[in-house]
């Protein structure tokens, strides 16, 4: 999360006031940096930042399990978690973008691949192999018929275009899509997939997957035809019912690509009327005329208590 890796910020408020939260400042309660990263702009413009540098991994260990469901894939992600190995990514894509990625690139995956999950583990050279062959029989175990280790950074590289150029391959497979982007908890991934399947068929609408696994985020790709306004209609709808989806499993409607103005509303079903009240009056601290990023993150209406 960007917030990890922010040590200090300087910020102008709504009235103009300059505000250090300097990396040698006294620690904050509450913590003022982590709010103004969090605040899409609705209580100050950042002028200057302190960021966190890590250094290069010491090594690296790249697989990629193939797997008969999407559900089977998420199901070992929470598992290889749960045992305490914290991979630098788990993505994980589902057969609909395994096709289109196929037709466009030709990676040659089998008929019965329904999912696909890249994982990279990085860290000290003398704990990988351990940790790669325990993530391997963790996949095995939840039916991977298939598990790749790339031997060098030409075969990592190879594993890494197939989840990069997943998005782009979209394009070949739909006149017209649109991203979501939830999360929820590892552990709900798997029931999600299912909700989105659901979805797809109580709206009428194809949906492809892909999602950053490892911590819940999700991006389910809608798929439609933006010349039909009926179609756009049920698509929307879908993207929304997927966000309910996300909150109603202990998730939320934004990973990382916050709220803004499309979100607005749905605020009010993820927090309570008191909760977007405070919200509310902190931005009143901070901008109180209103000038900041006016419109986006916080509802002007508030739902009924």
């Amino acid at each position: 999360m960007t917030v990890n890796h922010v040590l200090g910020l300087e910020f102008v408020d709504g009235t103009g006031e300059i505000h250090e939260l300097g990396p040698e400042a006294a620690p904050v309660v509450p913590d003022l940096v982590g709010l103004i990263v969090g605040s899409e702009g609705t209580l100050g413009i950042v002028t200057a930042a302190w960021l966190r540098l890590m250094p290069d991994p010491q090594a690296w260990r790249t697989l990629r399990a193939i797997f008969p469901s999407m559900e089977a894939a998420c199901s070992a992600v929470g598992e290889i978690i749960a045992a305490g190995i914290v991979p630098a990514a788990m993505e994980v894509m589902d057969r609909g973008i395994l096709k289109a990625v196929d037709e466009a690139f030709h990676f040659g995956f089998p008929p019965e691949a329904q999912s696909v999950l890249v994982i990279e583990l990085d860290g000290p050279e003398a704990t990988l192999d351990e940790e790669g062959a325990a993530v391997a029989s963790t996949c095995e175990k939840h039916g991977a018929a298939e598990v790749l280790h790339a031997k060098d950074e030409t075969e990592r590289l190879l594993l890494w275009k197939c989840r990069k150029s997943a998005v782009g391959a979209v394009g070949r497979i739909s006149p017209s899509y649109f991203i979501q982007d939830g999360v929820v908890p590892r552990t709900r991934l798997p029931e999600l997939v299912r909700r989105v399947e659901q979805i797809s068929s109580e709206y009428g609408i194809r949906i492809v997957n892909v999602a950053h696994a490892g911590d819940g985020n999700v991006h389910p790709i809608l798929l439609f035809d933006e010349q039909d306004p009926e179609q756009t209609h049920r698509a929307e709808q879908a993207g929304r019912a997927i966000l309910r989806a996300c909150i109603e499993l202990g998730g939320s409607i934004t990973a990382e690509h916050g709220v803004g103005v499309e979100k607005i509303d749905l605020m009010c079903e993820l927090f309570s009327a008191d909760e977007l009240d405070t919200m509310r009056q902190l931005k009143e601290v901070f901008d109180p005329d209103g000038i900041l990023a006016p419109g986006k993150l916080i509802p002007a209406a508030l739902p009924a208590t």
